[in-house]
């Protein structure tokens, strides 16, 4: 284990929560590197933003923290740990409360140089990507979609809906949406795959400025979740495989830190919107 501690670090009550997600695979040569300081390199990049070569050095070597990143995003490992923490958010949050509505809408961010999928989103002034999620009724991450900015975000709903095959839809029964998601073709794909309804929560006439819309503030509120790691106040990947996989872990931290809250942190509590 390393002397330094860093704030990002997990402690040992949230490592026992997702030690056991992690596979450990037989045959070769015993392991020498400490999974558990590679998580805990993984969230340092995550809340700092730095770059991979910037590690400090007490942690495992760049490459190696890598090649796990990697491999996790690829073979499940993130997905795993999401899904199964979300769960224990959820029950010990809401117990026996289903989830009966879900929201979605998506965000533009800028992107660093080089990479996949870029585009120009006009209406926000944004070179770069979008983020495209659902999250339920408590704000927590159901599917993530990135996309390059200039994709409609109506036309890219279908592929990150098609991504909530196995997630806890059963009880769902509205999907609350902005007046971007207004889209005849869209409203025939739901009606066609989703057992759930497509409901378009739009402004009131004639305000300006921000407006509290119902229930769909949720969503905005997991936007803000996510602006709390600088690795995602701008897109800094190459592939939007290592951008969804980023958000993902971003949730996974937050999940670890209001099932076992640090002692240095302030405690977890939902405000109401104003």
């Amino acid at each position: 284990m390393r002397a330094t501690k860093y704030p990002s670090d997990v402690t040992d009550e949230q490592w026992a929560l997702i030690r056991d997600l992690i596979p450990v695979y037989p045959g070769g040569r015993p392991r020498t590197t400490n999974l558990r300081d590679v998580v805990d390199a993984v969230f340092y990049v995550l809340r700092t933003g730095c770059q991979w070569r910037y590690l400090p050095k007490d942690f495992p070597p760049k490459s190696t923290v890598w090649r796990y990143f990697d491999e996790w995003r690829h073979n499940g490992t993130l997905d795993t740990i999401h899904d199964t923490l979300r769960k224990k958010v959820r029950t010990q949050e809401k117990p026996y409360s289903p989830r009966t509505t879900a929201s979605v809408d998506s965000q533009s961010v800028d992107t660093t140089s080089g990479g996949e999928q870029r585009g120009r989103d006009n209406a926000k002034n944004v070179d770069g990507r979008k983020r495209h999620i659902v999250v339920d009724s408590m704000g927590l991450l159901l599917a993530v979609l990135v996309t390059a900015a200039d994709v409609d975000d109506a036309r890219a709903a279908a592929e990150l809906f098609g991504r909530l095959d196995g997630q806890p839809m059963g009880k769902v029964g509205r999907m609350f949406a902005d007046g971007k998601y207004h889209n005849y073709a869209l409203y025939t794909w739901v009606e066609k795959n989703a057992r759930w309804e497509l409901v378009i929560v739009r402004r009131p006439e004639g305000k300006k400025g921000w407006v509290k819309l119902p229930l769909r503030w949720t969503v905005e509120r997991t936007f803000a979740w996510l602006g709390r790691c600088r690795r995602l106040s701008k897109d800094r990947e190459k592939s939007v495989l290592s951008s969804e996989a980023f958000v993902k872990l971003a949730m996974i931290h937050l999940m670890l830190n209001r099932l076992e809250p640090k002692e240095t942190d302030a405690e977890f509590q939902y405000r109401t919107a104003s």
